[in-house]
Parts: C-alpha cells; sequence; structure tokens
C-alpha cells in the first residue's frame, strides 16, 4: 500500500481517495515513473482545480485477496489502518465513524481495479460515497442487465437514496473495456438508482468516453484529472 499525501497541513482533515491498480501491477505503479500521477495531482491542486486530498494505492495482490474479494480486506483492515493514521474526516475507525464519514471518501480502479471498484461499490457503500471505475466492468451475471440489477440492489439494500453516492465511469472507444463497460453503462441508465448527468448536483452518474484512446495508464491518468474535480461536493 502506497499512501500519498499531497499538501498537508497538521490538524486540517482531508478527503481521502483509494485508488487500485490494473492487473500484472501493484501498490506502486500508479505513482511510479510510468504513470506519474502524482505529477497530474500535484498541478491540480496548484492551479486550484483539486482541494488537497490524500491518495492511497493498495493492492489485491497477496494476502488471499482478488481484485473481487479486496473489499473484505478494504472495510476490515485497509480504511482503519490508513485512517487511524492520517487525518481524514472519520472521527473513529469504529463502524460507526467511518460510516458517518463516508461523504468524504472515494474508491477508484484502472481495468482489474475497475471491477474492484465495483465489488467495492456493491459492499461498501455504507463506507464510501464516490466511485470512479475506470476500463474495468462488474462481473455479475451474465449480461450487462444482470450487472445493472446487481448493483442497484446493492443501493436497494444499503436504504441510501440516488442523492448519496456517485459514480465517474471512463474508458476509451478503442479500449479493451469498452465492449463490456459500454452495456452495463447503457443497462444502469434504465435504472431509477442511476440518474445519468455530468453535473452531479442533478444526478449521481456519467460514463466519460475518450474517443480512440486505448487501454494504458498513459490515457487512464487523465480520466482520474477530468473526474476527481466532481467528488466532494454534494
Amino acid at each position: 500500500m502506497y499512501i500519498y499525501l499531497t499538501g498537508m497541513i497538521q490538524k486540517k482533515k482531508y478527503n481521502i481517495f483509494y485508488l487500485m491498480h490494473g492487473g500484472g501491477e501493484n501498490e506502486n505503479t500508479i505513482f511510479s515513473s510510468d504513470v506519474n500521477l502524482h505529477l497530474i495531482l500535484d498541478h491540480m491542486i496548484m492551479n486550484g482545480d483539486l482541494e488537497p486530498l490524500i491518495v492511497v494505492t493498495p493492492t489485491f495482490n497477496g494476502g488471499g485477496c482478488t481484485a473481487q474479494n479486496f473489499y473484505q480486506e478494504f472495510r476490515t483492515n485497509v480504511i482503519p489502518f490508513v485512517e487511524g493514521k492520517y487525518s481524514t474526516y472519520a472521527e473513529s475507525t469504529t463502524p460507526e465513524g467511518i460510516i458517518a464519514s463516508r461523504k468524504h471518501r472515494a474508491f477508484g480502479g484502472f481495468s482489474m481495479g475497475g471491477l474492484t471498484t465495483w465489488t467495492v461499490m456493491a459492499n461498501c457503500l455504507d463506507y464510501v460515497a464516490y466511485y470512479m471505475p475506470l476500463s474495468g466492468d462488474y462481473w455479475s451475471g451474465n449480461t450487462p442487465q444482470d450487472k445493472a440489477n446487481s448493483l442497484a440492489g446493492a443501493v436497494n439494500r444499503s436504504g441510501l437514496s440516488n442523492r448519496e453516492y456517485f459514480i465517474f465511469a471512463a474508458t476509451g472507444s478503442e479500449d479493451i473495456a469498452y465492449p463490456n463497460l459500454a452495456p452495463q453503462v447503457e443497462a444502469m441508465k434504465s435504472l431509477p438508482q442511476f440518474v445519468y448527468t455530468s453535473d452531479f448536483s442533478k444526478g449521481n452518474f456519467y460514463f466519460l468516453v475518450a474517443p480512440g484512446l486505448t487501454h494504458w495508464w498513459g490515457y487512464v491518468r487523465h480520466y482520474i484529472y477530468d473526474a476527481l474535480p466532481y467528488f466532494f461536493h454534494e
């Protein structure tokens, strides 16, 4: 797990973004010289496009974790460890403290990390309000409608209204993930749990498709640049 602290001031509380790598990668990938996400984040903050925040890059490698069941480790160990050490909006790392601070917590991921993001949403809506699945679909059921219905069922079980969780998904039109993710998004649009709009003051779900782009961090890091300013406002 890698933790990137952006311009932290002692005693100030910070929003927190958990960002998962893809298959064949690890917790160091996102802040490596191959991706350099920290440079983008620093410039966004310098330019006033983003408030300083904490970015955590966990991993589903080892310890019996997979991209699909990482949410268990996330709930039980990752959030309490990180937010017990750093200055987030969680007043405590009890379940009650984590639930109370959910609107200051986001989860995203690329490729297999996109799958992880959907499974975190399906199992951690009480802990996380903002989701950024990038070039990865949800592996639940056999059809796009099955996937959408499964996510809607998780929302219904949570008891949350569609003003209490927000999803910004993205991929490229030539990305290998597009043929699976785009039909899932279309199925989600048909359900009342997902109000489609680029204005999160009016809805809770948006899908960015970058024309011609493929399955590569060099493109995906710019989806994060586009998506993060939408978070932590509603």
